[in-house]
């Protein structure tokens, strides 16, 4: 957990509101498909209060971020395009929002999602709902 001291006292950024905002900032890149290995798994999340950090790890020491991002790409999309954006957006949200300085932000591709499997997973969350 992160402390700066203000005035006031001090405030606190922990570990989950960096790995929700690198969250929120990859779901937003186009051909990154859900992080969802398996369907129980993927049930399951659908009902997590922060379904955006899954797939996230994050270590932060002093003022320094380092994140491991896992995420599947869509087919027809080039893969380091897709991770190069990701890393993009997500420095520049967690240094925008945290006044943390991000150090790397490695991005690990999983697998790689077909249309056919996307449609499958869009009838499981209809479903569900």
């Amino acid at each position: 957990m992160e402390n700066e001291i203000f005035e006031n006292g001090q405030v606190k950024i922990s570990d989950d509101v960096v790995m929700i905002i690198a969250g929120i900032a990859t779901s937003g890149i186009k051909g990154v498909s859900t992080a969802r290995t398996g369907v129980a798994e993927g049930i399951s999340n659908l009902f997590s209060k922060n379904n955006y950090s899954k797939g996230i790890k994050v270590e932060i020491n002093e003022n320094t971020v380092v994140l491991d991002i896992f995420v599947n790409v869509e087919y027809g999309y080039k893969i380091n395009e897709v991770a190069r954006e990701v890393q993009a957006a997500v420095k520049k949200e967690i240094e925008t929002m945290t006044d943390l300085t991000v150090a790397s932000v490695n991005v690990h591709v999983l697998n790689i999602v077909t249309e056919k499997e996307k449609q499958v997973e869009k009838t499981i969350d209809t479903e569900i709902e």
